[in-house]
């Protein structure tokens, strides 16, 4: 109950401030709003674009590829008929992403691990590579290098595949002076 002219001002006073801060409570009420709108919005389209990458993913497997480390038996062959050379060889080929490759060798005082370059031909699953190594005498003086050129088929699974190859042994000054092929089959290293 209002007394006196001074109890009159203070209900007054008290009634134009809620009429002012009601306004500007609203704005900042709506204000929260849109921005929280905005936020659950942005979060909703990050989440479904997040979602259809993975199902494309899933209904599109990725390819096959070379890249990884694969566990290689080597044969060399008589190029003209194709016979076998001698007993077979074990090497371990990693081809990296980008298209880079090397070839770890048994230890051997007559020649170096290689290094080469790979790329994809036709097709998901034909691929070819060249790689080269330096060659040493008994001595361990350098005598020239090799050069290796491949070409390899994956089978279907993408973790076997077969190839088949050609070389040619460089003297220092980089002729040919001999040459000679091989086939290989390889399987890709797993952790399993």
């Amino acid at each position: 109950m209002v007394t006196g002219w001074r109890d009159s001002a203070k209900v007054l006073a008290i009634e134009s401030e809620t009429q002012i801060d009601s306004p500007m409570k609203e704005k900042n009420v709506m204000k929260r709003m849109t921005v929280t709108s905005i936020t659950l919005a942005i979060i909703a389209i990050v989440i479904a674009f997040a979602m259809s990458r993975s199902t494309i993913r899933a209904q599109n497997p990725p390819e096959p590829s070379l890249v990884g480390v694969w566990l290689t038996e080597v044969t060399r062959r008589n190029c003209e008929t194709g016979e076998p050379i001698g007993a077979t060889s074990q090497i371990q080929l990693t081809f990296a992403k980008g298209g880079t490759l090397l070839e770890t060798v048994g230890p051997s005082i007559f020649r170096s691990p290689s290094n080469g370059i790979w790329k994809r031909e036709s097709g998901w699953n034909e691929y070819s590579f060249a790689q080269r190594f330096m060659r040493f005498d008994a001595a361990g003086s350098f005598v020239g290098s090799g050069v290796v050129r491949v070409a390899l088929t994956l089978d279907e699974t993408g973790d076997h595949y077969t190839s088949t190859a050609t070389n040619d042994v460089l003297d220092v000054n980089g002729n040919v002076i001999g040459s000679g092929c091989a086939t290989s089959v390889s399987t890709r290293f797993s952790m399993e």
